[in-house]
């Protein structure tokens, strides 16, 4: 499957789980006592469940369940709730446009890959931590391991550090921090999952900073011309592959 098709994968299962809920709400017509309002909001909760099942991580619940209300109430929304969701995805996709790197969340299988990849390892950082997942995974399951996520989207970054006070140990810690200012000598794993557009710049810094022996780990996208030194699948929904590479 290629990089666009990944993309658009989950939008095809958002509009194919709506679909199947439309499909069934027309079948079942009137044996179901609900209506008007609550029956949209039945409608985006029923397709989000779906969503899930079909593989759609959490994120994508608040669109699933908006989505049928903004389409019945499209012509009754102020003008001034467009801006509100421009500023709010400006806030959530902040690298998208700079960095060209979408809002990629890890899935809990490839936090257990990683977990494993990180061995005997004393530091780990994840560039670009999103919510702090793989972050929190990591240094639950290495109570030695110090694990620092770095993040610059506002929004994600807030978002982040709310999780981490639940969910993280305390070797863990997100820091506001572009990834492109951060000394990666500092530590024994390099975890990131961007694009295929600064991999080659990511792999040039990595091996002008980072120390022999090791590791930068990619999700998703290799570097170009450089052969990885193992390649990690993970049995997950989107067929994951980690590229290992040993500095």
């Amino acid at each position: 499957m290629n990089r666009l098709s990944q993309q658009a994968l989950p939008w095809i299962k958002v509009l194919l789980s709506q679909a199947l809920v439309i499909a069934a709400l027309w079948f079942l017509g009137d044996k179901i006592p609900v209506h008007g309002l609550l029956r949209l909001v039945l409608l985006g909760f029923v397709a989000a469940v779906i969503g899930r099942f079909m593989g759609l991580s959490w994120f994508w619940i608040p669109i699933q369940v908006l989505l049928p209300l903004a389409v019945a109430f499209n012509a009754a929304v102020p003008a001034w709730a467009y801006l509100v969701a421009f500023v709010l995805c400006g806030l959530i996709y902040w690298n998208s446009a700079s960095e060209q790197v979408p809002f990629y969340m890890t899935n809990r299988k490839t936090w257990q890959a990683i977990s494993d990849l990180t061995g005997e390892a004393t530091s780990f950082v994840d560039l670009g931590s999103g919510m702090g997942g793989v972050v929190a995974f990591v240094s639950s399951a290495h109570p030695n391991l110090k694990a620092f996520g770095f993040e610059t989207a506002p929004l994600v970054y807030l978002g982040s550090k709310i999780y981490m006070l639940f969910a993280a140990s305390a070797n863990a810690k997100v820091i506001y921090k572009n990834i492109w200012h951060a000394d990666l000598a500092d530590y024994d794993v390099v975890y990131c999952f961007l694009s295929p557009v600064p991999m080659p710049r990511m792999f040039d810094k990595a091996k002008a900073e980072m120390r022999a022996g090791t590791l930068l780990i990619s999700n998703s996208f290799p570097v170009p011309d450089h052969e990885p030194d193992r390649i990690v699948s993970v049995d997950d929904h989107r067929q994951t592959q980690l590229y290992v590479y040993v500095m």
